[in-house]
């Protein structure tokens, strides 16, 4: 039982992590410029395919994987361009974004086919903890996601630019009255959330199998974690995070993979029934 309870930890955490970079950076995206980014799932996916294609054709592993993280930002930097002329129209932001995602989709597929990839591993060999087996990677995966969260708290909470993007979530046109360039902070904000969701691809592509349709699954995961966490709350998209990587892993555990997205779906209902404003929301 000892060994159960370990390996739902152990892994939980480490699922809690990537999607909670995921999450914080489809968070940020609301918080700040209030639209939906129906392609943030597609920088995920693509971060996850250049670098492996890259670091296949014999390239730099770790250029390989800024190079990926690159076409993540500049991801966001065209949703950033295609979305400004439309960004008070939710519906025609939702279109945009989510024809771009399908388009990448459908790209990749064409070009790749529907079968998963696998990037070779930053960090080989396995550790045994009390008779869990747990790669290696898994535990550097953990490490960069937590300090990439943390960092990414930091920089809000602590720094000047953090200032200006907790005053422009708050209140654009005052924010835009005391000097702060309002759209700079809306095109750093898209970027750094592409990166974010680039770097959890690359990392979800070195433990698990990635595919094109893997971009769809990364929205769903992103969505919901940030209703249950309370929608522009990036603390609350981090803590869900991880509760959601705990229900996704106990599931699995003890009633097999299928189950794992419905009752991961089913107790975020349940949460949100007990408090419509997530877990960290507030009512407006």
């Amino acid at each position: 039982m000892i060994d159960v309870l370990l390996k739902i930890i152990v892994f939980g955490t480490v699922v809690g992590g990537i999607w909670g970079l995921v999450a914080s950076g489809f968070s940020l995206i609301f918080g700040v410029s209030r639209i939906l980014n129906f392609a943030h799932g597609a920088a995920f996916v693509c971060a996850a395919y250049v670098a492996f294609l890259l670091s296949g054709s014999g390239f730099n592993v770790y250029l390989s994987i800024l190079a990926g993280l690159a076409v993540s930002g500049l991801l966001g930097l065209l949703v950033y361009l295609l979305t400004r002329p439309v960004r008070k129209n939710e519906v025609m932001v939702i279109i945009i974004t989510l024809a771009l995602a399908l388009l990448i989709q459908q790209i990749l597929l064409v070009n790749f086919g529907d079968k998963g990839i696998s990037m070779l591993p930053l960090v080989q060999g396995v550790v045994e903890l009390n008779n869990v087996k747990v790669t290696n990677m898994r535990i550097a995966s953990f490490v960069l996601a937590v300090t990439s969260l943390v960092s990414l708290d930091l920089m809000v909470s602590k720094t000047s630019i953090g200032k200006k993007i907790i005053a422009t979530s708050q209140d654009s046109e005052a924010a835009m009255l005391i000097g702060i360039d309002v759209e700079k902070v809306f095109i750093l904000v898209m970027v750094l959330s592409s990166i974010l969701a680039g770097f959890a691809g690359i990392l979800y592509a070195q433990i698990f199998a990635i595919s094109p349709e893997t971009s769809l699954k990364a929205l769903i995961y992103a969505f919901a974690i940030v209703i249950l966490g309370g929608l522009g709350s990036l603390r609350g998209s981090i803590v869900s995070s991880f509760i959601v990587g705990y229900i996704l892993v106990l599931t699995i555990t003890f009633l097999g993979a299928r189950w794992s997205e419905f009752v991961m779906l089913l107790a975020i209902v349940t949460i949100l029934v007990v408090r419509p404003t997530g877990l960290f929301g507030v009512e407006e």
